[in-house]
C-alpha cells in the first residue's frame, strides 16, 4: 500500500470507527449495520487501488449498499460486476479495480470485476457509483433464454399471417446484403433451413470468432429455433421460413454452458462484435432487457448502424424503465392478445407473435414453441425487411418506421401490454418505401441560401430570408415578425438524448414589454398530444437591435424522439416587432470549454459552460444581464481543459454586486475542482466588500487545479439577499491594470493605497507597467499622470 492509499485507509477507518462510536447508544441494528460498514470498509482498502479523492466518499458509501434482487429463472448473481468507465475517466476507474477485473471489452471501457470474498454485489456497487467514475455498476447477471416449451408436432405457422407476410413478400422478400446476428446459445450449422444463409460468427464466451476456431454450433437448441423465427431460408421447398427469405445469419455464441444462460457481459460483447462485423439487426433472446448496461449497448450498436432487440422476458411481470435505445419485445396470441407469459409495462416497445410459433430445431427439424424469446426474433426481422428496403436507414430511422408501422392493439396509442402495437411486416415495408429521413444532426444553417426552407416551413404567419448588415454569418438571416411560428421539419432526435445543444444568434427590433420569442420543441412526435414544451422564453430586455446576442440551450432528456422538431414562436403586436435569427445549430455538446468566459448577455444561463445550476438564475440589472445567487444557490461550470495551455498559472475573474438585502458577513465563495478530484476553495467574496456596483475580482488558480483537463469553477452563495456575478473569466490572461491604468493591486475592481504602494514599487525598480504617459522614460511626470489616473477612480 502507497502513503496515498494509506492516507486514505486511515481517514476512512477513522470516520467510520467515529460513526460507530457515536452510535453507542443507538439501537442494536444500528449499531450491526455500523459495523457492518467497517467491515465493508476494510475489505475495500485491501481489495481496491484507492484514488485520490475516494475517502471523502467511501465511508458513507460503505454504510448505503445497493439493493439487488435476484429472480430464479431469470437473473442469479455470479459473484461478478458488470462495471462501465465513464468518457475522461477510464484511467481511474480502471486502476481503482484492476486487480479485481477478470474480462475486459475488446470495443469499449467496460469490464467484469470479481466481487472481494465478505462483501456483496450491492457493497461494491454502492462503493464505486459514488466516486462518479463510472456510467453503470451492476450485477454481470447470470441470464436465462426466454422461451416455454410446447408441442413439437404443431404443423402451422401463424404468425405470418398476423404480421402479413404473404403480402409483405409481394414486395420485397429481404436480401443477403442484410445480416441478422443472433446473440444465443448458437446455430444448428447443418440445419437445412439456416445452413444456406450462415456467415462467419464469433463465440463470446470463449472470445473467439468462429474464422479462428471459435463454436458457435448450437449446445442448447434454443439458439436454432430462434434464429428460425427471423431467417429461415424461404421459397425453397422445405420446412419453415422466417420473415424474410434471404437475410444472411450471422450465429453468436454467447454460451458455453449447456442449459443456454449466459452473463450479460458475453451477450453485450457478443452483440458489439456482431455490429463491428456488419451486423444491421442483433436480437438477444434472454431476460433482463431494462438493464442500463444494455441500454448503453444498445446506443454503441447504432453509432455502427445496428439495432438492438431483446425479449421482454416470461414472467408476466411488469417491467420498467423504457430504454430507448433498445427494442424490448413482448408476446402475442394468435387471437392478437398479449400472451399469458408476456412482461408487460413501460419497458415494452413492441410486441410480435410469441405463442406457439414453428421455427427450426437442433437437429435438422421443425417444432412450435411459445416465448418472448420467439417473438423478439420475429420483429428483428421486421427489422431487417426494412432495411433491405434501404441499406442507408440510420439504425434510428428503422426503429421509427418499426414502431409508426405496427398494427395498435389494445388501448389506443402506445400501452403497458402491447408497447406501440404488434409488428406488420406489410405495413412496415410500405412506410419505408415512402419514409423521409428525419435530418441528422449535427444541424448547421447561416441562411446565406435557399437552402433553408429544407430544414424550416412557416406553421403560421410567413417566415422569410433577409439581408442584415449586422450578420454574423454572412449577409442573411431568418426574419419573424408579429405572431410568425418557424418550425423545424422532422429531426433525428434519440441518437442525441441529452448530449445535444440547440444555439442561435438573436437580434429584436421594436420589442415591447409582453413581447416574446418562444423557443420550442415537439416532445413526443408519437403523441395524439402534439405538446409542444417550451425551453426558453426570450423578451427583449437586454438585446441589441444592432448586435447579435449568442444564446446556448441544453436539450432535455426527453429530446430523445425521432421525429422531434424545433420551434421559434413570435409573440408580437404587428410587422415592426422583429425577431432575427442566424448561425443556427444543432450539435452533441462539448464536454469541456477553454477558457471559459460568459457575459450572460443572452438572459439565460449557458449549457455550454455551465454543467450544473442549482436555483441561479439571470437578472437584468444595473442595465446589463447578470447571474443571480440567492441563499445555498451554487453552479459549476464545464470541464476547462488548462493542460492546453501547459504549465503555467491559471486565473479567475469575474466582477460582483450586491442587493440591500445582504448582510455583511455573507459570502460568495469561489471553489475549483483539482487533479485530486476534490473542491477546493480559490477565495471568497465578502458581502462588506460590495455595493450595488459590480466591483472586479480576480483569484489564483491553486496550484494543484492549474494545467489539468478536467479543472471547474463553482460559485456558491450563503447569503440572506442576492450576490450577482457578471464577465466571468477562467484561463491563463491576468488581469493587468485593473478597473483603470491606477488599479496595480488586488483587490482588482477599486482604488486604495495598496494600489499606490504597488505603483511606487513599480516605479522604483523601473518596470515599464509604470509608464503611464508611454513616452518610453519614467520620470516625475509618470507620478503626476498616476496620481491624477488615481484620483479619477474607478469608472
Amino acid at each position: 500500500m502507497n502513503h496515498q492509499q494509506l492516507k486514505i485507509s486511515l481517514a476512512m477507518s477513522t470516520a467510520l470507527l467515529c460513526s460507530l462510536a457515536g452510535s453507542a447508544h443507538a439501537a442494536e441494528p444500528d449499531a450491526q449495520a455500523n459495523l457492518r460498514s467497517v467491515q465493508v470498509a476494510s475489505i475495500a482498502q485491501r481489495t481496491l487501488q484507492l484514488q485520490p479523492g475516494d475517502d471523502q466518499v467511501l465511508s458513507a458509501a460503505s454504510q448505503r449498499p445497493i439493493e439487488f434482487v435476484e429472480i430464479p429463472n431469470d437473473r442469479t448473481f455470479t459473484g461478478q460486476l458488470l462495471v462501465h468507465s465513464k468518457n475522461g475517466k477510464h484511467k481511474r476507474a480502471t486502476d481503482r479495480v484492476s486487480a479485481l477485473i477478470v474480462q475486459s471489452s475488446e470495443f469499449v471501457n467496460e469490464y467484469v470485476v470479481d466481487v472481494p470474498a465478505g462483501m456483496s454485489e450491492g457493497e461494491l456497487a454502492a462503493i464505486l457509483i459514488a466516486t462518479d467514475d463510472y456510467e453503470f455498476v451492476e450485477p454481470n447477471w447470470l441470464r436465462y433464454p426466454a422461451v416455454i416449451p410446447n408441442d413439437s408436432q404443431y404443423n402451422s405457422s401463424w404468425q405470418h399471417t398476423r404480421i402479413q407476410s404473404a403480402s409483405a413478400w409481394d414486395l420485397n422478400t429481404g436480401s443477403s446484403d442484410i445480416i441478422v446476428a443472433v446473440c444465443d446459445s448458437g446455430v444448428d450449422l447443418d440445419h437445412p433451413d439456416l445452413s444456406p444463409s450462415l456467415i462467419t460468427g464469433y463465440n463470446s464466451a470463449s472470445r473467439r470468432t468462429q474464422a479462428n476456431g471459435g463454436d458457435v454450433n448450437d449446445i442448447n437448441g434454443h439458439g436454432t429455433f430462434v434464429s428460425g423465427c427471423a431467417a429461415a431460408k424461404g421459397n425453397n421447398n422445405r420446412g419453415v421460413v422466417g420473415v424474410g427469405w434471404d437475410f444472411s445469419l450471422m450465429p453468436i455464441r454467447v454460451t458455453n454452458n449447456t442449459n443456454g444462460t449466459a452473463s450479460s457481459f458475453d451477450i453485450l460483447d457478443g452483440a458489439r462484435w456482431a455490429a463491428l462485423n456488419g451486423a444491421h439487426v442483433v436480437n438477444a433472446s434472454f431476460s433482463g432487457g431494462t438493464s442500463a448496461s444494455n441500454n448503453s449497448t444498445g446506443a454503441y450498436l447504432k453509432t455502427l448502424g445496428a439495432l438492438l432487440f431483446w425479449a421482454s422476458g416470461n414472467d408476466g411481470s411488469f417491467i420498467s424503465p423504457n430504454r430507448p435505445d433498445v427494442v424490448i419485445v413482448g408476446s402475442t396470441t394468435s387471437s392478437d392478445n398479449r400472451s399469458g407469459f408476456s412482461n408487460f409495462g413501460p419497458a415494452v416497445d413492441i410486441s410480435a407473435p410469441g405463442s406457439s410459433v414453428r421455427s427450426t430445431r437442433n437437429g435438422g427439424t421443425y417444432g412450435n414453441g411459445s416465448g418472448t424469446s420467439y417473438a423478439s426474433p420475429i420483429a428483428a426481422g421486421v427489422g431487417a425487411m426494412i432495411y433491405a428496403v434501404n441499406p442507408d436507414f440510420s439504425a434510428n430511422d428503422v426503429q421509427d418506421i418499426l414502431y409508426n408501422s405496427a398494427d395498435d392493439l389494445g388501448a389506443p396509442g402506445r400501452d403497458d401490454s402491447f408497447g406501440r402495437g404488434r409488428v406488420n411486416t406489410r405495413n412496415a415495408i410500405e412506410f419505408a418505401q415512402s419514409y423521409i429521413r428525419p435530418t441528422e444532426a449535427p444541424i448547421a444553417e447561416s441562411f446565406e441560401s435557399v437552402d433553408w426552407q429544407d430544414l424550416f416551413v412557416a406553421t403560421s404567419g410567413s417566415i422569410e430570408s433577409e439581408g442584415s448588415a449586422q450578420a454574423p454569418d454572412g449577409s442573411s438571416v431568418l426574419k419573424l415578425d408579429n405572431s410568425d411560428v418557424a418550425s423545424t421539419v422532422a429531426l433525428a432526435g434519440r441518437s442525441l438524448s441529452d448530449s445535444a445543444v440547440l444555439s442561435f444568434m438573436l437580434l429584436s427590433q421594436s420589442i415591447e414589454d409582453g413581447e416574446t420569442l418562444e423557443v420550442q420543441y415537439l416532445e413526443n412526435p408519437e403523441s395524439q398530444a402534439n405538446t409542444w414544451t417550451t425551453l426558453a422564453s426570450i423578451t427583449g430586455q437586454g438585446l441589441s437591435s444592432n448586435e447579435f446576442v449568442p444564446f446556448d440551450i441544453l436539450l432535455p432528456p426527453t429530446y430523445e424522439w425521432h421525429g422531434v422538431k424545433i420551434r421559434f414562436v413570435a409573440n408580437g403586436s404587428d410587422s415592426s416587432d422583429v425577431w432575427m435569427i442566424d448561425q443556427f445549430s444543432i450539435d452533441l455538446l462539448e464536454d469541456s470549454i477553454a477558457p471559459l468566459e460568459d457575459n450572460f448577455e443572452s438572459g439565460i444561463i449557458s449549457a455550454t459552460r455551465w454543467e450544473s445550476v442549482d436555483g441561479a438564475s439571470v437578472s437584468f440589472v444595473e442595465d446589463s444581464f447578470q447571474m443571480q445567487l440567492d441563499d445555498s444557490n451554487e453552479v459549476e461550470s464545464r470541464d476547462i481543459p488548462l493542460d492546453q495551455f501547459g504549465i503555467v498559472p491559471a486565473y479567475i475573474r469575474f466582477e460582483a454586486s450586491s442587493d440591500n438585502n445582504v448582510s455583511g458577513s455573507d459570502v460568495l465563495l469561489v471553489e475549483v475542482f483539482n487533479i485530486a478530484n476534490n473542491w477546493i476553495t480559490a477565495g471568497s467574496v465578502i458581502a462588506s466588500d460590495l455595493s450595488s456596483s459590480p466591483q472586479l475580482f480576480e483569484f489564483d488558480v491553486p496550484i494543484t487545479a492549474i494545467a489539468i483537463p478536467d479543472m471547474q469553477l463553482r460559485l456558491s452563495a450563503s447569503t440572506s439577499g442576492s450576490f450577482y456575478v457578471d464577465n466571468v473569466y477562467v484561463g491563463v490572461d491576468q488581469l493587468t491594470g485593473g478597473c483603470s491604468d491606477a488599479d496595480f493591486a488586488e483587490p482588482y475592481g477599486s482604488l486604495n493605497f495598496f494600489d499606490i504602494s504597488a505603483y511606487l514599487s513599480a516605479f522604483s525598480a523601473q518596470d515599464t507597467s509604470a509608464d503611464i504617459n508611454n513616452d518610453g522614460s519614467l520620470n516625475f511626470f509618470d507620478i503626476s499622470d498616476y496620481l491624477q489616473v488615481f484620483s479619477e477612480g474607478c469608472p
